[in-house]
């Protein structure tokens, strides 16, 4: 393995320790702070391995990670809303092959997961959104990215088991308390 592959595969192990970290907050702003700053570092990872549309995307999830910190905020949703066709722009200008559609997948799945107001449909989401980067991850040799979306699947069914049966609330500010119950507590 060359010495940019062990940095990226470092790196990327910083970045997931970001991004699996977030899976344990109870609050939507702390959870979606700590996956911007995960998928920022990611971005680098991406960098280090060539992945032109890897970096990008990682760019566009942090938007629409500080984006969906309030779930009610319309210039929020705006900003996730607007992250889909600018993904697509992305994919088109920076192609390097049909593996970046899975990238492209994923990201869809983000979106939908940012743009739901309750934190079980977040958790959910987020979970069908890492199969693609599963896939992507594979196909561009990221052992980070596919451990780390494997554990992030198990992470965030644990937390929503636990919040359906009760044992753990999710906490949310006073304002998005009202929303909470849109899927369950």
């Amino acid at each position: 393995m060359a010495s940019t592959q062990i940095i990226a595969q470092l790196v990327g192990v910083v970045g997931i320790g970001l991004l699996l970290s977030s899976t344990f907050m109870r609050r939507r702003a702390l959870l979606l702070g700590l996956d911007a700053a995960g998928s920022l570092v990611m971005g680098i990872h991406w960098a280090l391995l060539g992945a032109t549309a890897g970096v990008a995307i990682s760019v566009v999830v942090a938007a629409m990670d500080l984006a969906g910190t309030d779930a009610r905020n319309p210039r929020g949703r705006a900003v996730i809303w607007a992250s889909i066709p600018v993904t697509a722009i992305l994919l088109v200008v920076l192609w390097s092959g049909p593996m970046d559609l899975l990238a492209g997948l994923g990201l869809l799945g983000i979106a939908m997961s940012r743009l739901s107001p309750g934190q079980i449909r977040l958790r959910a989401l987020a979970i069908a959104a890492s199969v693609p980067w599963i896939a992507y991850g594979i196909v561009l040799m990221s052992i980070p990215q596919v451990v780390f979306s494997a554990a992030y699947m198990v992470a965030m069914g644990v937390s929503i088991a636990r919040i359906r049966r009760g044992n753990w609330r999710a906490r949310a500010s006073a304002e998005n308390r009202a929303i909470l119950p849109a899927d369950g507590p």
